[in-house]
């Protein structure tokens, strides 16, 4: 499987750290290696284990955004990877979100969503 078409163990990390829950698909799954250090790999959810983080793909994350607000979210093909921004979120405080960017489209629509979250604005 591609990695970018999953959000990145950090970013998994960090969403969960927000309090975002999301039923994905694939999960980041902790194992633990013969010199007893642990590591991770994505695996989709009929695998047998269970996952330590969710790695949601962009559809998922896409689709846990509120409805009923006016809001417009841009994901942009750049040079260096992907740039995703909030072009019309009529709720205060914003008018509209700077740019926020990330080698992973998954990664910078998550990064998004946990602004958002922060902010109090869902």
């Amino acid at each position: 499987m591609n990695p970018k078409h999953v959000t990145s163990l950090e970013i998994s990390k960090q969403l969960a750290e927000a309090g975002i829950v999301i039923e994905s698909e694939y999960g980041w799954v902790g194992f633990i290696n013969d010199n007893g250090g642990e590591y991770f790999e994505v695996k989709h959810e009929r695998d047998s284990y269970p996952p330590r983080y969710p790695a949601p793909i962009a559809t998922e994350l896409l689709e846990i955004m509120p409805d009923g607000c006016e809001y417009g979210v841009n994901l942009v093909k750049l040079m260096s990877g992907y740039g995703v921004e909030l072009t019309s979120y009529k709720t205060m405080p914003y008018d509209r979100l700077e740019f926020i960017q990330d080698k992973n489209p998954c990664d910078a629509l998550a990064l998004l969503l946990i602004r958002l979250t922060k902010d109090g604005l869902i």
